[in-house]
């Protein structure tokens, strides 16, 4: 008898800037992963889009692609605002969902995207791209293994000038799931809760608002029952310099991470301790191409990831708790 080799059949929804480096270069790398289908809001760009980077075809509309049969996996990196419909839309069609960060407008979306996958026996996992490269499972495997100690706090931020572009940018958009905490702070709070193992008992935040009302700026602190405190900042503001940092201070040393968000444009990794300074090889590949390769293990064993079931509670129930404690908890509800 022939054996059938497993493939994994990507279907895209939306022609997004992010798609090729999320999927498509990965895709490419990879000899067991197709890129099928993809429909778009423009048809046209669809088209081009599909020709561009390679899909088998471009369809009429999100709902054929997540109906084509040989579509094992959809990929949402549509505005937040539209990740719960489609994901469980792909879910109860018996798919897979790969969805971007931020995964929902709010927790109970979240739940309800979570409940669907259980009921229809399929897996949806969050895009924290970051997560798998080896540089943060380097500083991750420090920090839980007592290299520097009890952690006694952590710092972390993510700072990216966002031009609202006339309207046309959804991160400046209240609808669409817009603001600064949840576009680029998603990964300070991701790395804290990872570190940390656990959610904060006590939030404390506050944030700056833009004339479209979304939030500019936001600064929180996250209190562990263990008394640890974790600081987290994330601005889009346009006079704002490009940062991304991450620091871990325990009773024996300190991690500083420079670019832990996208470390395969160029980062620096370091352990300071009394027995000197470690800075590991810089590992250029892409965080991108490292959650594909985990992905597609984790897929084919159905071994868990780390940014599926609760973790994706977690996260989004501490964001709706700093947007609460900001007095910005309007954004997050619908």
């Amino acid at each position: 008898m022939k054996r059938v080799e497993w493939r994994l059949g990507i279907g895209c929804l939306g022609a997004a800037r992010i798609a090729p480096e999320v999927i498509v270069n990965p895709a490419k790398v990879r000899g067991d992963v197709d890129l099928v289908a993809i429909a778009g809001r423009d048809q046209e760009r669809a088209r081009e889009f599909a020709e561009c980077h390679g899909f088998l075809r471009a369809l009429p509309d999100y709902g054929a692609v997540i109906a084509d049969p040989d579509v094992t996996l959809v990929y949402n990196p549509l505005p937040i605002s539209h990740h719960a419909h489609w994901s469980i839309a792909a879910l109860e069609a018996g798919k897979d969902v790969l969805c971007e960060k931020p995964f929902a407008m709010n927790a109970k979306e979240a739940q309800a995207v979570l409940d669907a996958a259980r009921a229809n026996g399929r897996r949806v996992i969050e895009a924290m791209h970051y997560r798998y490269h080896p540089s943060f499972l380097l500083a991750l495997e420090w920090a839980r293994t007592g290299r520097i100690g009890r952690i006694e706090g952590v710092e972390a931020h993510l700072h990216v000038a966002i031009p609202d572009n006339g309207g046309l940018e959804i991160r400046h958009l209240p609808e669409t799931g817009g603001g600064a905490f949840m576009d680029l702070g998603c990964y300070p709070l991701s790395y804290a809760l990872c570190l940390m193992g656990e959610r904060p008992v006590d939030v404390r935040a506050q944030g700056t608002r833009t004339a479209r009302g979304v939030d500019e700026a936001m600064s929180a602190t996250l209190t562990f029952a263990n008394g640890v405190e974790a600081q987290l900042s994330a601005s889009m503001a346009m006079d704002v310099e490009t940062s991304s940092k991450l620091e871990i201070t325990g009773s024996a040393g300190l991690i500083r991470f420079d670019n832990p968000c996208v470390p395969h444009l160029g980062y620096a990794l370091e352990l300071e301790t009394a027995d000197g300074i470690v800075r590991p090889a810089i590992d250029r590949t892409t965080t991108y191409l490292h959650q594909m390769n985990t992905l597609v293990a984790a897929l084919r064993s159905g071994a868990s990831m780390p940014a599926e079931g609760q973790a994706i509670m977690d996260q989004q129930s501490v964001l709706d708790q700093v947007y609460q404690a900001a007095g910005m908890g309007d954004l997050r509800d619908r």
